[in-house]
C-alpha cells in the first residue's frame, strides 16, 4: 500500500466517524414531549417513593448507625434497597 492509499484509507474512515456522530446526536431520546414528561414524572414518582422508604426503614438506620460491618450488614442493606 502506498501512502496515498494510506491516506485516502484514513479519509475514509473519519468520513465514517463523522456519519456515526451526526446520526447518534441527531436522533431523539423521547417521542414526543408528552412521552419525555411522562417517562420523567414516572422516575421522579419511583424515586420519591424510594427516599420515603429509605428514610422510614427502622433497619436502613440502624445500619447507618452501626460501626463495624461484616457480610450480613451488607447483604441486609442490598435487600433494603431493593
Amino acid at each position: 500500500m502506498n501512502k496515498k492509499q494510506f491516506l485516502n484509507t484514513y479519509k475514509k474512515i473519519d468520513s465514517l466517524n463523522q456519519e456515526r456522530t451526526e446520526n447518534t446526536q441527531n436522533r431523539t431520546l423521547y417521542r414526543s414531549e408528552h412521552d419525555e414528561r411522562l417517562i420523567k414524572d414516572f422516575h421522579y414518582a419511583k424515586f420519591q417513593k424510594n427516599l420515603h422508604n429509605a428514610q422510614q426503614s427502622k433497619a436502613l438506620k440502624e445500619l447507618l448507625e452501626k460501626d463495624n460491618w461484616n457480610e450480613e450488614d451488607t447483604e441486609k442493606l442490598l435487600s433494603s434497597l431493593r
